[in-house]
């Protein structure tokens, strides 16, 4: 079976939503005049540009195409994303705390230091990412899928997970401690390092990382193998 055949299996099993966005969309004249007249942004192509936190604060942006837009350093609680695509963008240390985030794809993003703890993210595809430093810690995930993605250190400490899957990813390091997950599915990717072991009630592994693991999971659990 190839691997899109899998990715399509498993997305159809997910039922995850995608963005629904107009057949046509506005390309502002001038974005900045643009946030500074609404508090909802909706039906744009926002291209090539940068957004600052005075820019996005208390904003709701909905159904608009990102592209090549930089998000880095900025901190926006509350930010509300629906129905939006994001291609190219630069999310490196951007914070988005408590926000709300659903039915959105995230395609060839940088999000080194990408922060949106305590937040809600809701059918959500991240496809061909770099993920850094990511904390996603007490926020909740329900079918949110990692698809081609470079996963190092990213931080789901006490978060809920549903539904979430990694396909074809390379993981170096992730935490699941204390979280509470049902049907995470990390078996189609390579992974270098776990940490919370005692918290992967839900996660589905394969086989063979499962013989990768097993010393952790001995310590974990007291065994001493002679």
């Amino acid at each position: 079976m190839y691997i899109n055949e899998v990715e399509a299996i498993l997305i159809s099993i997910m039922r995850v939503a995608n963005p629904q966005l107009p057949k046509l969309l506005s390309v502002p004249d001038d974005v900045i005049e643009l946030f500074k007249d609404d508090d909802t942004i909706s039906g744009v192509h926002i291209q090539s540009t940068w957004l600052s936190a005075a820019d996005l604060d208390r904003k709701h942006l909905t159904e608009s195409l990102l592209s090549y837009v930089d998000f880095s350093q900025i901190n926006v609680p509350r930010f509300g994303v629906l129905d939006c695509e994001f291609k190219n963008c630069n999310f490196t240390t951007a914070k988005f705390p408590e926000s709300s985030w659903q039915r959105v794809r995230i395609e060839g993003a940088r999000c080194s230091g990408l922060q949106i703890t305590n937040g809600t993210l809701r059918d959500i595809t991240f496809n061909n990412c770099k993920l850094e430093l990511v904390n996603l810690r007490i926020s909740r995930l329900e079918n949110v899928l990692f698809e081609n993605c470079v996963i190092d250190d990213v931080d789901f400490y006490d978060a809920k997970l549903k539904n979430v899957h990694f396909i074809n990813c390379t993981i170096n390091e992730i935490t699941f401690a204390s979280a509470r997950m049902m049907s995470v599915d990390i078996s189609q990717s390579t992974i270098q390092g776990i940490k919370g072991i005692n918290s992967l009630k839900g996660v589905t592994i394969s086989y063979d990382q499962l013989m990768q693991f097993a010393p952790s999971f001995a310590a974990e659990f007291g065994i001493k193998v002679a």
